[in-house]
């Protein structure tokens, strides 16, 4: 399983799912000056257990950015 996330200026969500070459297989129709310069591609096989691993590793990713810097207040 291969996805690019990325997100449009108005918010939305835009997930695609991508090729071995890392090209969009049904790509958005969201031209990239339309989206934000943000862009998450996970890598992962396609089991049930890796699925769980990605989101217990994006909840850690997330944990980590939203609390910031250790020891700064």
């Amino acid at each position: 399983m291969r996805r690019r996330y990325t997100i449009h200026r108005d918010g939305d969500l835009l997930v695609e799912e991508l090729d071995a070459e890392g090209k969009a297989i049904d790509p958005e129709p969201v031209p990239p000056e339309e989206r934000l310069p943000v862009e998450v591609v996970i890598s992962a096989a396609d089991t049930e257990e890796a699925r769980g691993q990605l989101l217990d590793l994006l909840e850690m990713a997330f944990g980590l950015e939203s609390e910031g810097p250790q020891g700064s207040s």
